[in-house]
């Protein structure tokens, strides 16, 4: 069998403390590799290739265009914040995924892996306040392969439990990329998202 790919990933945070906590959550697991950690005024010698995200732990103070500015724009953003309140200024700025200080290692990492594949990922206090029905732009984004094959296995029934079982990878991605298809649908629940994708000729019942 194959080895997968990890992602490859940054850790940039103010503290150096921050920095090896985050390395060390983020390196535990066995689908990322933590290849750089630098201060904020460091990010220029971050390199341009083979890194699939970044980790930004962003000041309760910071300006959201401020901490993403100094960030390399063609790499994903995972935003580490203090409050929930924050993830729709920096969702807005470009962040790809939010989540609040504080939250399960677990969760940490799941979006991680979800951002660095693609997606969009917050938690749960984040996911309200980022994502408001005035986020237009998410609704009309189209869904990726990955995320044809989760709804697919939505309008199956399956859990996100088992559809985690039948494409390889944990629950909490799962989770994440439900969300993403909730988002770019426009739908509030699965049953939601699965009755306007059929509508729009995406998924046949």
């Amino acid at each position: 069998m194959l080895a997968l790919a990890l992602a490859a990933l940054a850790v940039v945070a103010d503290s150096a403390l921050v920095r090896s906590g985050l390395a060390a959550i983020l390196g535990a697991s066995s689908e990322l590799e933590v290849v750089a950690t630098v201060a904020p005024d460091e990010t220029d010698a971050l390199p341009l290739t083979g890194l699939d995200l970044v980790v930004r732990d962003v000041p309760a103070a910071a300006g959201a265009e401020d901490v993403l500015s100094s960030l390399p724009r063609a790499i994903p953003v995972l935003a580490v914040v203090d409050a929930p309140e924050q993830a729709r200024e920096l969702v807005q700025a470009g962040a790809r995924g939010v989540v609040v200080r504080g939250a399960a290692a677990q969760s940490l990492r799941a979006a991680s892996v979800a951002v660095a594949s693609g997606l969009r990922a917050l938690d749960d206090e984040s996911f309200e306040h980022a994502l408001s029905r005035t986020t237009g732009d998410l609704e009309a984004s189209p869904l990726t392969r990955r995320e044809r094959e989760v709804l697919e296995l939505v309008a199956d029934g399956l859990s996100n439990k088992l559809i985690a079982e039948r494409l390889g990878f944990s629950e909490h991605t799962a989770k994440f990329h439900l969300r993403s298809i909730l988002d770019k649908l426009g739908a509030d629940t699965r049953t939601d998202a699965v009755a306007k994708a059929a509508r729009r000729g995406m998924l046949t019942l």
